[in-house]
């Protein structure tokens, strides 16, 4: 199994490999945009059943996936000329079952098109994946008011938690589903979630459909754009 995570975070990506998981980094966007989100998996691919998606003319990390994966590849309708919000967040979309949580008027819709049986759901948020820690395929952790009110308005469970507490970067504080990834039964963190004021509801809230935290390191809880697995 592939794992694509940010460059920047060696540590979690020696702790990746010591997982049996085979490491792709992923670079900066381009040269010219080199900001604390440019490298972040979760903008640059998004997997969807069998489907990888990857951003239009992104080619020095498109040929990194091109020569490893089986799956369908496809791209974006348009490439992105500066790596800047709201431009950035054309993949990222919380697929939760067959929901897609997203700032409709940000995402990329040939994405939509190719699932039209999927359910599109409108939010104010335009980091909606990062914003999202998807436990199953009816349930989401999230501090982000309007995909929590968005879940529940469409029968999925949804943890509410405080917002803060996950870092980024010296300007803003980071998100849970950038700092996590799902494994069978385990929802990994990228530091020590305990020392967060909702630890034992997200313990507990995940327990609740089978599945276990752990933290994979004790440095401080960290979005790193997350890791997408395929």
């Amino acid at each position: 199994m592939y794992a694509a995570v940010s460059y920047r975070y060696k540590g979690i990506i020696q702790i990746l490999s010591s997982m049996g998981l085979e490491v792709i980094e992923v670079p900066s966007y381009n040269e010219e945009t080199e900001n604390y989100e440019s490298s972040h998996a979760d903008m640059q691919i998004l997997k969807v059943d069998n489907v990888l998606f990857l951003l239009k003319d992104n080619d020095k990390f498109n040929d990194k996936i091109i020569e490893k994966t089986c799956d369908i590849i496809k791209y974006t309708d348009k490439s992105i000329s500066k790596f800047v919000y709201p431009d950035c967040v054309k993949l990222n979309m919380a697929v939760i079952g067959r929901k897609i949580i997203a700032n409709t008027h940000y995402i990329d819709h040939s994405i939509v098109n190719a699932f039209p049986d999927y359910d599109l759901i409108h939010v104010s948020q335009g980091y909606a994946k990062c914003s999202s820690a998807i436990v199953s395929d009816k349930a989401v952790i999230t501090s982000d008011e309007s995909i929590y009110k968005a879940c529940i308005s469409n029968n999925i469970d949804c943890l509410r938690i405080q917002p803060g507490y996950i870092s980024l970067c010296e300007r803003y504080g980071g998100f849970i589903g950038g700092s996590c990834f799902q494994l069978n039964d385990i929802l990994y963190f990228t530091g020590n979630l305990e020392p967060h004021p909702d630890y034992e509801s997200i313990k507990a809230f995940c327990l609740n459909y089978s599945v276990h935290v752990r933290s994979l390191a004790n440095s401080p809880l960290t979005d790193v754009g997350g890791v997408v697995l395929f």
